[in-house]
């Protein structure tokens, strides 16, 4: 039998032709042996690269970069967050200065200042309402609670009159009529 000029007959005493089983194992041997080498080369240049201080020190420039942005971008968060409650802070405080505005009024007459002040917002009692003089000032407290949306709400307020006048502190006179306490400062004579 001749075919691609191959002949058999100065082959038939090979040893691994005779036992098929050891030509398997031999052969599963050199398979692992290459893949064992293969993984070996990849693994000894990873790990050359690993320890190269040119490659690390660039991971470490990368690492510090990001931990830059995520900083960075932390602290924009943190300053949005705080704009807004500066912001809903402001508001709250403009509403608050609107409503007292609603409840206080200042009058001068010829002979006395008139502080008229409406005592609904404090719970129309006037024992929530503090009225004491400091030399030529003048200061109210009040204090009262709202339920409004399911929750409580504390309305604080608190302001100094100063008179451009010499006020009489002890004729200082106090009176409600209605929902209003108005509060009399007679000037000095």
């Amino acid at each position: 039998m001749e075919d691609n000029n191959y002949r058999h007959e100065e082959f038939d005493d090979c040893f691994l032709c005779k036992h098929p089983a050891l030509r398997h194992i031999l052969t599963g041997l050199l398979v692992f042996l290459g893949a064992f080498l293969a993984s070996y080369v990849i693994s000894d240049w990873h790990f050359k690269k690993m320890y190269d201080p040119v490659y690390q020190m660039g991971r470490m420039d990368k690492a510090i970069m990001n931990r830059e942005r995520s900083f960075d971008r932390m602290e924009m968060r943190s300053l949005k967050q705080q704009e807004k409650m500066e912001r809903k802070a402001f508001k709250h405080e403009q509403k608050m200065a609107k409503t007292a505005s609603q409840f206080v009024h200042v009058e001068k007459n010829s002979d006395a200042y008139k502080i008229i002040l409406d005592l609904r917002p404090f719970d129309n009692d006037e024992k929530n309402v503090e009225v004491r003089t400091q030399g030529n000032t003048l200061i109210i407290n009040a204090a009262g609670e709202r339920n409004s949306n399911h929750r409580e709400e504390v309305l604080k307020y608190s302001q100094a009159f100063a008179f451009p006048e010499k006020i009489d502190t002890d004729e200082i006179t106090k009176v409600r009529e209605g929902h209003n306490y108005i509060i009399t400062v007679p000037y000095d004579n």
